[in-house]
């Protein structure tokens, strides 16, 4: 019995020191497939509709960016906590879907070009947004704040948030039924999906900070591993280029 642990150990070293690398260009077209991998929970950057499908502005975008390079896409489904482990494992080629650039990520990973601009602002139900306008009134005992974790918007919560109450959810969609439901006041998020969802549920769901909280600027990117300098460089000519402009027009967002 002690040989079959001792080989499962050694595999697990062997893991440990040489990690999964980053498919080459040739690999990649080998294969004829991009794989791109979404948590698939960020409107209107990469979410499914009611039929499952998924759509968004990144979507869109990953087709145009497999096109250049005569490939079809697969997504991968993955989940903020695990996007950069499953990158880092190579389960897929590019990360896209909501991704925030961060000295961390850029430390570990290559991000292309700053894709949308974006920041920090707390939606609500409308019922109680005008009440929560600022990050001094949200953090009070008896507010109830939501978050998923693996993103930045819990970094964000974990950092601001020292009275409040949180309640913790296992991903974005449960955030904002929570919302829905005034089963939550409030959830921290970024300025395009609040706009989006203000926009899509008027009524229902309100920006309570209608600009970034100070600070938090930031810009929406893609990752890929650094070892991957040809994809990331492919990827930042189609972001400057007129396809950036007609897909954020096409899904109203702002551009850099």
């Amino acid at each position: 019995m002690k040989k079959p642990l001792l080989s499962c150990l050694t595999l697990l070293a062997l893991i440990m020191i040489h990690p999964a690398q980053a498919r080459t260009p040739e690999q990649i077209h080998a294969s004829g497939v991009l794989k791109v991998g979404v948590p698939g929970d960020y409107a209107p950057l990469a979410w499914h509709n009611p039929q499952g499908k998924l759509q968004g502005y990144d979507i869109d975008m990953a087709e145009k960016i497999a096109a250049s390079l005569h490939l079809k896409v697969e997504y991968v489904i993955s989940s903020w906590p695990d996007l950069s482990r499953d990158l880092a494992a190579d389960k897929f080629d590019i990360a896209m879907g909501g991704v925030t650039a961060t000295p961390q990520r850029a430390q570990q990973f290559a991000l292309t070009a700053p894709v949308v601009p974006n920041g920090k602002i707390a939606l609500a139900n409308c019922a109680n947004s005008a009440t929560l306008s600022s990050l001094e009134k949200i953090d009070r005992p008896e507010v109830k704040v939501v978050v998923n974790p693996g993103g930045t918007n819990e970094s964000f919560v974990n950092s601001h948030i020292k009275q409040a109450q949180i309640i913790r959810v296992p991903d974005n969609v449960q955030n904002l039924q929570a919302l829905r439901d005034k089963r939550a006041d409030i959830m921290f998020t970024d300025l395009i999906e609040g706009e989006y969802y203000q926009s899509s549920e008027p009524g229902v769901l309100c920006l309570a900070t209608s600009t970034p909280i100070a600070g938090s600027e930031s810009y929406k990117v893609y990752m890929v591993k650094q070892e991957d300098s040809a994809l990331i460089s492919g990827i930042n000519q189609l972001l400057t280029g007129k396809t950036r402009q007609q897909l954020g027009e096409k899904w109203h967002l702002s551009q850099p």
